[in-house]
């Protein structure tokens, strides 16, 4: 079993087309998607029509269920604030539907699957080091974890001892007696300082996960951002990666 690992498309339409004919490419058997569809970008309802299409695994993220309503955006920045607010204006029924009813998280294949983390996922925590990743290992008894909502890949390593590591390659070969906690990034606004946008493939038949980039018509979905009205802030960053 090969599955592809995206998430935080976030209404960003081209980025999200391209990593969709590079997943053909990889020739997975399944894609699971871990949240956050919807906010920022100026394409919510075709990015989430292009989900329906290659996925019925997903989960929701933090801008997902603010767009439908189901949460508040209170402990949003202004600009994400306004992009939700615009979206949620946007959303068919349909769409909004859908991601009233996306669940905090799934299992597939023993594979754990959350947008933040798994202990508490309403709460919308952040894995971003060991220390974050060793108290978030406490809380969950799979051996492997994927996650998203930092918008950087990481890969985070339980060693038989305890001890918790963070792997610096974007490839690596999963050892049965550790555990893992997982992050693939971004597809449509990576903050790790590389503007491409990113997923993960896990392969099971030989326990191996590596980390994809991927170029996209980047100038295209800033032009969108800035003929929306959104926040010019939006259309710089994914230039950046930050």
């Amino acid at each position: 079993m090969k599955i592809a690992f995206i998430s935080d498309v976030h209404g960003n339409l081209e980025a999200f087309a391209a990593v969709c004919a590079s997943i053909k490419d990889e020739h997975v058997d399944r894609v699971v998607f871990l949240g956050d569809i919807v906010g920022y970008g100026a394409n919510p309802n075709e990015c989430i029509e292009l989900l329906r299409t290659i996925t019925e695994h997903c989960v929701a993220g933090n801008h997902d269920w603010a767009a439908a309503g189901r949460q508040s955006t209170e402990t949003f920045n202004p600009a994400a604030r306004d992009a939700i607010e615009w979206t949620s204006a946007q959303l068919t029924a349909e769409n909004k539907a859908l991601l009233m009813s996306l669940p905090l998280s799934l299992e597939i294949n023993q594979l754990l699957c959350v947008h933040a983390t798994p202990f508490m996922p309403q709460k919308w925590r952040y894995v971003f080091n060991e220390c974050d990743a060793e108290l978030i290992f406490e809380t969950f008894m799979q051996r492997i974890c994927f996650v998203a909502h930092t918008h950087c890949p990481a890969i985070f390593i339980e060693h038989e001892d305890t001890t918790v590591m963070r792997e610096i390659s974007s490839q690596v070969t999963l050892h049965p007696r550790c555990r893992y906690i997982i992050n693939c990034g971004s597809v449509g606004q990576p903050r790790d300082g590389d503007n491409r946008a990113s997923y993960g493939v896990f392969d099971a038949s030989c326990s191996q996960y590596y980390l994809v980039r991927v170029d996209y018509d980047l100038a295209s979905a800033q032009k969108k951002i800035l003929r929306a009205g959104l926040s010019d802030f939006l259309a710089h960053r994914i230039s950046v990666g930050r």
